[in-house]
């Protein structure tokens, strides 16, 4: 059993060894760019983002052979055609991890299949064919160190083992966050120890040759896709593991040389966790980041001059921030903050926060945000409580 509090906090490197003939970025290879944060928006004319009315609760109980002590939904994602929706039961940090995956009526949100993966669930992506639809679907098992390939008819295509680092003490290498290539052809899969190992979707394998190393004495949170660069969230920690530095990475997978580094904040006492959802990429070309203990703020990143341009107040209690996570739809970000269960609408055309919507009781907030692909309904897997809460967008 290897479930800890990974998952909630963002990845925690747990390895001091390096591992052989990979793609190191060293320090001289990284261009950092130090914090230019700003309390005041941009100053850009747009409606008032939309509001939120709740809909449904739907609980979600423990499932699959593991039997965990809980269900604890994290992610939930719907086909790009809104039909269904997946959902990972991580399971909790107490006991064993969970090993299913509910796929559910868009609609209705009554069980369609349950899918088995290995233990502790967390990320889903899906690759598309041609015509949009879905390909496979790709789910991380955080706790058994692989990432499970469904095919379009939710059958098990691969079970991919992700190695752990050379010297690892924990059996796994937990791997979380997923990314898929803007060609379809790769996807990427972050680990707890500081490396991101691509998956050649052709082969269901991992190339070892592509893997990005950026150190071990860090951690990862989700990644995602800029173009033809994927953004990285990354924890640093200071010697003796006292205090850290938060930062996000735009790296070409080709060019790893060429990594940009955006410093957004730094503790000497505490480990901040720098861990969007999906990275929010704004149509503008703006990057929302937020994270574990670094304030009830959103960082806007430039990504083509890999700077932050503006920080903006959430409001949410506890000021500590205690895991934030996004979700944006047109100009509709929405940031929720998992251990008040508060969520905050903002406006990315004006960069006020606009209101507040009370969605949990405390510590038991939402781990990840999903809009229907309509924008017409957000999705709140609540993890502490084990409930689904949809709400309308209008």
């Amino acid at each position: 059993m290897h479930t800890f509090w990974i998952g909630l906090t963002g990845l925690v490197c747990l390895s001091m060894s390096h591992a052989q003939a990979q793609q190191t970025v060293s320090a001289s290879h990284v261009q950092r760019h130090r914090l230019r944060a700003s309390v005041a928006p941009p100053n850009v004319p747009g409606p008032q983002a939309p509001g939120l009315s709740l809909v449904d609760l739907t609980p979600i109980a423990p499932l699959g052979p593991c039997a965990p002590a809980g269900a604890w939904p994290w992610d939930a994602e719907y086909t790009p055609d809104g039909a269904y929706l997946y959902v990972s039961l991580f399971g909790g940090y107490q006991g064993s991890g969970g090993c299913t995956v509910l796929k559910l009526n868009a609609l209705t949100l009554a069980p369609v299949a349950r899918l088995h993966v290995g233990e502790s669930p967390e990320e889903i992506v899906f690759t598309l064919d041609t015509g949009g639809a879905v390909s496979e679907m790709y789910v991380t098992s955080s706790s058994a160190s692989s990432v499970t390939i469904f095919d379009s008819s939710d059958q098990v295509v691969a079970t991919v083992p992700i190695p752990e680092r050379p010297g690892g003490v924990f059996g796994t290498a937990f791997p979380f966050g997923l990314a898929v290539a803007p060609d379809q052809a790769t996807v990427w899969v972050g680990t707890g120890e500081g490396r991101v190992f691509a998956i050649d979707v052709a082969t269901h394998s991992v190339d070892l040759a592509r893997t990005l190393d950026l150190g071990a004495d860090c951690g990862f949170g989700r990644i995602a896709f800029v173009g033809n660069r994927l953004a990285l969230t990354k924890t640093t920690y200071h010697a003796n593991w006292m205090g850290s530095t938060a930062s996000l990475v735009l790296i070409d997978p080709a060019v790893p040389a060429a990594a940009q580094e955006v410093l957004l904040a730094t503790s000497p006492t505490s480990a901040l966790y720098p861990s969007p959802q999906d990275l929010a990429l704004d149509p503008s070309g703006s990057l929302y980041v937020a994270g574990f203990d670094m304030g009830p703020q959103v960082y806007v990143v430039d990504p083509l001059s890999a700077t932050v341009s503006a920080t903006w107040n959430t409001y949410t209690q506890p000021t500590a921030g205690k895991f934030q996570a996004l979700g944006l739809h047109g100009n509709l970000l929405v940031v929720a903050d998992l251990y008040s269960g508060q969520i905050a609408r903002i406006d990315t055309h004006t960069g006020v926060m606009v209101g507040h919507v009370e969605a949990g009781m405390l510590g038991q907030g939402a781990s990840e945000l999903s809009f229907s692909p309509d924008g017409a309904t957000l999705i709140m897997p609540m993890g502490g409580s084990d409930n689904l809460v949809r709400y309308w967008v209008h």
